[in-house]
């Protein structure tokens, strides 16, 4: 029975660390102030190697042209664009949503040479940004840097492994 239990808690914790979570709020100031305008945001989950993005932007001063992942950039730092975002978004209009999957690739065409595990790492330490483009602001309407978000895999396995140890201990008095 214990390793039962055991083999299935290790299955659960397996589970709950498969992703990692990232957010970013777009915001005119991030991409230099002045006229733009408009906000947004929205949240990443990476897989494996790719990135599924779910996010929006409102308020644009003219309408969208194109919207890219750029990095490696410190906040306020401008990057090479790494992934455009053009095929999963809705452009054309002064709001917009980007919804869809972007496969990691080793090298990408936009960037620098830059591996799969690089750009993961890149991620992980904030270096990446989302740029929303407009007619009136080709370099950039909105920005907003990619964060990564506390996995909640590790509250999770906190969790599990503290009520392992309450259940066991509880076993033991029996």
């Amino acid at each position: 029975m214990k390793k039962f239990v055991s083999v299935l808690l290790l299955a659960g914790s397996l589970g709950l660390a498969s992703a990692q979570n990232y957010t970013f709020t777009l915001t005119p100031g991030a991409d230099g102030g002045g006229a733009r305008q408009g906000s947004g945001g929205g949240v990443l989950t990476l897989s494996g190697n790719t990135i599924h993005i779910t996010g929006s932007f409102t308020g644009l001063g003219s309408a969208s042209t194109a919207d890219h992942f750029h990095g490696p950039a410190a906040p306020g730092v401008n990057a090479n664009v790494l992934y455009g975002l053009q095929s999963i978004s809705t452009l054309g209009g002064t709001s917009g949503t980007i919804n869809g999957d972007v496969t990691l690739i080793d090298n990408p065409p936009g960037g620098p040479t830059f591996s799969i595990a690089q750009q993961i790492d890149q991620l992980n330490n904030g270096l990446w940004y989302v740029n929303v483009h407009s007619v009136n602001f080709g370099g950039g309407e909105i920005r907003g840097q990619v964060l990564p978000v506390p996995e909640p895999s590790t509250f999770g396995l906190i969790a599990l492994g503290l009520g392992g140890a309450w259940w066991l201990a509880g076993f033991r008095r029996r």
